[in-house]
């Protein structure tokens, strides 16, 4: 018997990797998005093409916490968490203490994007009960070109928040309200918008008749942001903050009559000039798979309608971070909508598809949101081989290293926006030409100038520096460093 044993059970393997070779190849594919998507990252860094914001930013209010001045920051003038509500950066300090350093951040992103694609797998497989179809929108996902784009901004704690937005989509499909009320909570410490995530999966769960989980989860989003959005932040920082202000064109010169008639026409306007555009964009790189799910589109309006409706130009053109919260919605809507699609429901009833064409036309859509992720990761991400990368000489990377070596620990520091994430790990940073006082200055006009750096009189200052105070101590390869003397 033992030696039959033996010889069936490599048969045995085989045939559960056979069955489960979707499976293995989703893990093989997320670990080597995870990789890639940390070494692209971390080169970036290296190459001094991260920037002042939000690297420096975030990588300043971790060390800053580290060491005791919990969300102190010299880019804003007042407690970070006025600004942005992320107590999830306890967590990255804690490392800090322990002795990680900025790249842990990008690692940490890195990994959470990556491994994001394995609750994903789960869930469309449950949904459509087919491990190719949950092999292709994996890889979909993987390969997502504004999921790229936001990964190559730096660090932003709310890229974390795929994770635990598929998690509770594995949990629904499941049939498990209570674990996809459990899985959404994370988010809350994520961001301070991430309520409107929430709402969307509670009108879901309405919708499936868990009414009590969704009233819940309701109940938790509102409360969380009235606690928080509308209470905390504003005491915090002693009023409005510029993110708020972002919506004020809505409402500025109106009276009380003419308030209703502003905000619409203005909204539509807003909608009208680039933000749909935009969102057709977004959409398309899922196959236009989400309108498969009305309701859930319907669900994840408000979060779409808050990114859609800002004067910001990135936020209302879902670029960068700002596509977070749009993107993982219209993935949920893809994969709900693809379970109707395999089921017979919504979309497969009103179409009256044939239970033995249904397979085939689960399929089919699933390869064709593999198909337009593929376009659009050759087109516009910026880890396609189509985009090459600007990155300084060897000589000139070698020339900012020695300037930076030349500014001594905890000094006062106004840096070009793309050094500033090299030196934030100090009381005192400030991205040139905000200089404050500061005891040195590093520019070097060949790398990238932010585009607030330059309205803010970065050529004006460069050249005023000597009548300022300082004097250069460093100059090579077109870096220069300042040091004040008066």
């Amino acid at each position: 018997m033992r030696g039959l044993r033996r010889r069936l059970e490599p048969l045995a393997l085989a045939r559960l990797l056979a069955a489960r070779w979707t499976e293995a190849t989703a893990y093989a594919a997320s670990f080597a998005a995870v990789v890639l998507f940390a070494r692209f990252a971390i080169e970036r860094h290296r190459s001094f093409e991260s920037t002042a914001y939000d690297f420096g930013f975030f990588d300043q209010i971790v060390w800053n916490t580290s060491h005791g001045r919990f969300f102190e920051t010299t880019f804003v003038p007042y407690n970070f968490l006025g600004q942005h509500f992320e107590p999830v950066l306890l967590l990255f300090a804690l490392g800090y203490r322990l002795g990680a350093g900025a790249e842990s951040l990008l690692v940490a992103q890195s990994a959470f994007a990556g491994a994001a694609a394995i609750p994903l797998y789960y869930a469309v497989r449950r949904a459509t009960w087919s491990g190719v179809c949950a092999l292709m929108l994996t890889m979909a996902f993987l390969l997502s070109a504004p999921l790229h784009i936001a990964l190559d901004f730096d660090v932003h704690p709310e890229m974390m928040g795929f994770f635990f937005v598929f998690a509770a989509t594995y949990y629904l499909a499941a049939g498990r309200p209570g674990a996809t009320v459990f899985s959404l909570l994370p988010l809350l410490a994520l961001k301070e918008d991430m309520p409107l995530v929430l709402a969307a999966f509670a009108l879901l769960l309405f919708a499936r008749g868990h009414r009590r989980h969704a009233v819940l989860l309701s109940a938790v989003a509102i409360a969380w942001t009235v606690a928080i959005v509308l209470v905390a932040m504003p005491l915090i920082r002693g009023g409005s903050s510029d993110l708020t202000q972002r919506y004020g064109y809505l409402v500025e010169g109106s009276t009380i009559g003419s308030v209703a008639p502003h905000i619409i026409g203005r909204a539509a306007g807003r909608l009208l000039d680039g933000a749909a555009h935009a969102l057709l964009r977004l959409e398309w790189s899922l196959g236009f798979t989400a309108i498969l799910s009305p309701l859930t589109l319907a669900a994840a309006a408000p979060s779409i309608l808050v990114a859609a409706l800002s004067d910001h130009p990135q936020q209302s053109r879902f670029d960068l971070q700002y596509s977070m919260a749009p993107l993982a919605l219209s993935w949920v809507a893809a994969i709900v909508g693809v379970r109707d699609l395999a089921r017979g429901r919504g979309v497969a009833r009103l179409l009256r598809v044939a239970d033995r064409f249904r397979p085939a036309a689960t399929m089919a859509i699933s390869a064709a949101v593999l198909c337009a992720s593929i376009a659009t990761f050759a087109h516009s991400s910026p880890y396609s081989p189509a985009n090459a990368r600007y990155a300084p000489s060897a000589a000139h990377q070698q020339a900012l290293r020695e300037a930076l070596a030349a500014i001594p620990d905890g000094a006062s520091v106004s840096a070009q926006g793309t050094l500033v994430p090299h030196l934030s790990q100090r009381p005192k940073i400030y991205e040139f030409p905000d200089i404050e006082r500061a005891e040195y200055v590093i520019i070097d006009p060949s790398l990238p100038v932010s585009g607030q750096a330059r309205a803010a009189g970065y050529d004006r200052v460069r050249r005023e520096l000597p009548s300022l105070g300082y004097s250069e101590v460093f100059s090579r390869e077109g870096v220069r460093v300042f040091r004040r003397t008066e």
